[in-house]
């Protein structure tokens, strides 16, 4: 089987091109590894502790089937000397009991017998219970570490993943590939240790009948093997692409919602999420009887391996032997036959965990090219820290932007987005960039906000880089993007983004909601700042939306604020508000602002106009006219 490891398609490398097909089914010895790579390398220490542990139970099994059989022997053959085979002679003088009395050494050899038996199934319940505690509470540590890399992330690489791909990855794929994969390792680890010591006693004991035992279930498990895996696999498949198309299916069901509705498409959204949803059923449903098909199989196996076992030894030996060796055998096979259910379980989950963890497997890949990160401040240090700095006004923030050569160049493009940029915006002053679409005025924004890397030249914002200067002035700076996104949240839960309700300040959520004109919208509300706004703000119209995504950005009462067409969706008279919002800001904010609308930056102190990827004209309103006739055609056009 292939071990190589899942590619990005060169073709299409853009949002959802994550492509599984082209690098083949994993070994499960690869997958078995590539899960145990996930965990830290002292947790690894302590799986290998418990997988040997439970290894380990196998012994007891042994010596209660051993019991078992010296049960039979004595009950058949009484105590005469002599007239126990050796094994079982030997067993007793062992255990101190040869000088017992049939009766008592029935029912004590008996209790014993019940005693390990019951003993090694409690034990294997709760080593399970802790192994599956621990397995589980490392999904969660990995679910943790790969969301925190993945955010840590340039904007270009997040975006070449759905968030249907890395919410499955993160969630659903961090599960299949620690406790799916590495729990049903070791439960196939543990029973083929109990097979294998059960085997080498059962050989010393009667080689031949032994060997046509082994034979006789190896077939059987075989058969079922051949025909269970290929099913298996395949839904296992299934399961991992349908799961992904139903998120997949659902977001955008929620997000074109309006626009389905006007075309009235709603239909062919539940249409496709009718067979989506189909088809992870159907998988599902497979794969429950597939877990269950070999119990039927293997105890009409065991009923028919020893009703043959009996008729062959009462036939061919002494009453003595023969019930001896069926007794012996019989309770071989009531620990063996759960075993085998067990073990053919644990093949075919591990066979789709292998499957399903793919995408956590590849993200995991991804990521580990990203630079360790300094442990963040909690929720607590951090808003005093922001609270600390916004009462001192950034004392040591010098806002000026700085960008130096900066040349990017997404991984799918041949031409470069940005080419050799260089500017500086001074502290408190403001600056905009404008051109027509795809000029590569957005992902110049996000290079000097740190969101994107350049492949060269660099961005110091205070004279740090963009995420040193956002680590020592949190809050500081601030975005204002064109599609603010909105939390299922209160008003003021979406103002103090991502802070609990404790550390929220209403003082400061109340000032930049009145900066941001909003706050009139709250007069009309019982709820006030509690106000419910619905997910993704759907009670809310366009320009509170946006305005609300500026109360956002104001909240810190930032030293640098970016505008990305941040008023795009307002009324010409609230815009206009916005704007003397952002002039009164002037001398202490440094702002830079991008824009369609002329109008909203004639009075910026400087204007960069870019024409692919380039600075082509610089300077105030009147000079950049000048200097570009197709941006003085623009402004006529507007009556500028």
């Amino acid at each position: 089987m292939s071990e190589v490891e899942p590619v990005l398609s060169d073709d299409n490398p853009g949002n959802g091109s994550l492509n599984y097909a082209d690098f083949g089914k994993p070994s499960l010895l690869w997958a078995v590894r590539k899960g145990t790579e996930l965990l830290p390398e002292g947790k690894r220490h302590l799986l290998y502790f418990g997988a040997i542990v439970q290894l380990s139970l196998g012994l007891l099994d042994l010596l209660g089937i051993a019991l078992v059989g010296l049960v039979a022997a004595v009950a058949v053959s009484g105590i005469a000397p002599g007239s126990l085979p050796d094994w079982a002679q030997s067993l007793l003088n062992f255990l101190g009991l040869e000088n017992l009395s049939i009766s008592q050494l029935s029912v004590t050899i008996a209790l014993l017998a019940v005693t390990v038996l019951v003993a090694k199934t409690i034990l294997s319940a709760v080593m399970t219970r802790i192994m599956t505690r621990f397995l589980a509470n490392r999904q969660a540590d990995l679910s943790v570490a790969l969301a925190r890399a993945f955010l840590q992330r340039p904007l270009s690489e997040v975006q070449r993943w759905t968030t249907s791909e890395a919410t499955y990855a993160l969630g659903q794929g961090a599960g299949a590939a620690t406790v799916s994969l590495l729990g049903s390792a070791i439960i196939i680890a543990s029973e083929v240790f109990l097979f294998t010591i059960i085997g080498v006693s059962l050989l010393f004991f009667d080689p031949i009948l032994t060997l046509v035992s082994a034979v006789f279930f190896t077939l059987v498990v075989l058969v079922l093997h051949k025909v269970l895996t290929h099913w298996s696999s395949r839904n296992a498949a299934i399961i991992k692409d349908s799961s992904i198309d139903t998120l997949s299916a659902v977001a955008e069901a929620l997000s074109t919602y309006r626009e389905a509705t006007v075309l009235n498409r709603r239909e062919l959204y539940v249409a496709r999420y009718e067979g989506v949803v189909t088809r992870y059923a159907g998988a599902s449903a497979g794969n429950a009887f597939i877990m269950e098909l070999p119990k039927y199989v293997l105890e009409v196996a065991l009923y028919l391996g020893v009703l043959l076992l009996g008729i062959v030894q009462f036939l061919t030996k002494d009453w003595s032997a023969a019930a001896t060796t069926t007794a012996l055998f019989l309770a071989a096979g009531s620990r063996v036959i759960p075993s085998m259910l067990r073990l053919q379980g644990a093949g075919i989950t591990i066979r789709n965990a292998a499957v399903m963890a793919q995408p956590t497997f590849f993200m995991y890949d991804q990521l580990q090219s990203t630079p360790a990160q300094p442990a963040q401040a909690d929720a607590v240090v951090l808003t005093q820290h922001i609270h600390d700095r916004i009462e001192q006004g950034y004392p040591d923030l010098a806002a000026t932007v700085r960008v130096e050569n900066v040349f990017l160049t997404f991984s799918d493009a041949r031409e470069p987005v940005l080419a050799d940029i260089c500017l500086e915006v001074p502290a408190g002053s403001s600056a905009a960039f404008v051109g027509s679409t795809g000029a590569g005025k957005s992902t110049l924004a996000d290079v000097v906000l740190g969101v994107l890397r350049p492949d060269d030249g660099r961005v110091l914002i205070g004279g740090l880089r963009p995420h040193e200067a956002i680590e020592r002035w949190p809050g500081g700076i601030a975005y204002v993007p064109q599609n603010v996104a909105l939390v299922a949240g209160t008003v003021k839960q979406n103002v103090a983004l991502g802070l609990p309700d404790y550390l929220i300040d209403d003082s400061l959520v109340l000032d930049a909601l009145r900066r941001a004109h909003l706050a009139g919208f709250l007069d009309e509300e019982r709820e006030g700042l509690n106000t419910w706004i619905g997910e993704r703000g759907f009670k809310l119209s366009g320009g509170q939306r946006q305005r609300l995504g500026i109360a956002r950005a104001l909240y810190t009462r930032p030293r640098l604020l970016v505008l990305d067409e941040a008023t795009s969706a307002l009324d010409a008279e609230t815009e206009q508000a916005i704007v003397a919002t952002l002039r009164d800001l002037e001398g202490d904010v440094t702002t830079i602002t991008i824009a369609h609308r002329l109008a909203t930056v004639r009075e910026v102190d400087r204007l960069y106009y870019m024409e692919k990827g380039a600075i082509t004209a610089q300077g105030t309103f009147a000079e950049v006219r000048a200097q570009s006739a197709e941006f003085a055609s623009q402004a006529e056009l507007l009556g500028l």
